[in-house]
């Protein structure tokens, strides 16, 4: 391995361990210090939402869309046991912070519409809300 090659993989794995040490995100037991923006840790959820692992993606949502009615609760529950994610409004409406397998996070929309949401860190984790 190049000493190029090295360098950048070394600051990359600082910047992910900073980013989680920062949020919580960087302990074995699930703990998230993070303060959730536009939702709850707790609540009744009318649609869940899996945070799993996946091979070919790092982590994916399980379901990729859901369609809920106005006034409904959407639960977001990590059970991926090898990576942190976020749920991550596209429009800024709501941030799970960084979370571990364990932990869940529940919003409930009050508006209609299409709210798509990622997750921060792994870019190719998308998700569609659809609200009627």
């Amino acid at each position: 391995m190049s000493v190029f090659k090295m360098l950048a993989a070394a600051a990359g794995t600082a910047l992910v361990l900073a980013g989680l040490t920062a949020c919580g995100g960087g302990n074995s037991n699930g703990d998230n210090t993070c303060t959730p923006k536009g939702g709850t840790t707790t609540g009744t959820a009318t649609q869940t939402v899996q945070l799993v692992s996946d091979p070919n993606t790092v982590g994916a949502f399980q379901p990729k869309t859901v369609a809920v009615k106005k006034g409904d609760t959407v639960e977001w529950d990590w059970t991926d046991q090898s990576f942190a994610h976020t749920v991550t409004a596209e429009d800024g409406s709501f941030d799970s912070g960084l979370c571990n397998a364990g932990n869940k996070f529940f919003v409930t929309f009050s508006n209609t519409g299409t709210i798509n949401y990622k997750c921060t860190i792994h870019a190719q984790m998308t998700g569609v809300v659809t609200v009627s």
